[in-house]
């Protein structure tokens, strides 16, 4: 027991090296669930713009138009027998369309 000092020095740098590989695995994993999320989160609301559009559309008379939720403008617009709603997302321009085409 009079000979322990704590961890030596190679013993550190493999601690070191262990922790450094977990975390350069778990960031990117990370980074493309945040990515995910934020796009299944904008899906969700372009969903609702477009629930509220179609509303609008048998109130008022409106074909197109735009709203701002969160930061972001989606732009609305009934096609055919149904509704498209485009927004920007971080990785490009998306469009959802909603309804039923005949």
């Amino acid at each position: 027991m009079g000979n322990e000092r704590g961890f030596s020095f190679p013993e550190s740098l493999l601690s070191l090296l262990i922790v450094y590989i977990i975390f350069s695995t778990l960031f990117p994993l990370m980074d493309r669930m945040a990515i995910v999320l934020e796009d299944q989160r904008l899906a969700a609301q372009a969903a609702s713009v477009a629930s509220d559009a179609v509303d609008g559309h048998h109130l008022t008379g409106a074909v197109e138009g735009s709203r701002m939720m969160d930061g972001v403008m989606f732009d609305w617009r009934m096609q055919g027998g149904g509704i498209c709603v485009s927004y920007k997302t971080l990785s490009g321009w998306q469009s959802r369309c909603y309804g039923t085409e005949q």
